[in-house]
């Protein structure tokens, strides 16, 4: 019976730890998502830069302003090797 006991007590506490480490990456994902945030802001500046330099000499060229036809928003998909950006 002790044997039983010792694994209900071990669960008790595997549970408790898990819900510790659930409420700290709760807590954290705020900051996360604020620092994703502000990198996506950064590589999205530097491209606008890069397309008003590059797209200078267009008559009509808006930048930033999507190609196609639709209101929705959508961010750029972004590559983590991009080299536009420096």
């Amino acid at each position: 019976m002790y044997g039983f006991y010792q694994v209900g007590q071990y669960n008790k506490a595997a549970n408790e730890q898990k819900l510790q480490e659930r409420k700290v990456r709760y807590a954290v994902a705020p900051l996360l998502q604020a620092e994703a945030d502000r990198e996506y802001m950064q590589r999205e500046l530097a491209l606008l830069r890069k397309e008003a330099e590059i797209m200078a000499g267009v008559e009509g060229w808006e930048v930033g302003k999507s190609p196609f036809f639709s209101d929705k928003w959508m961010p750029r998909r972004m590559n983590q090797l991009d080299r536009n950006c420096k």
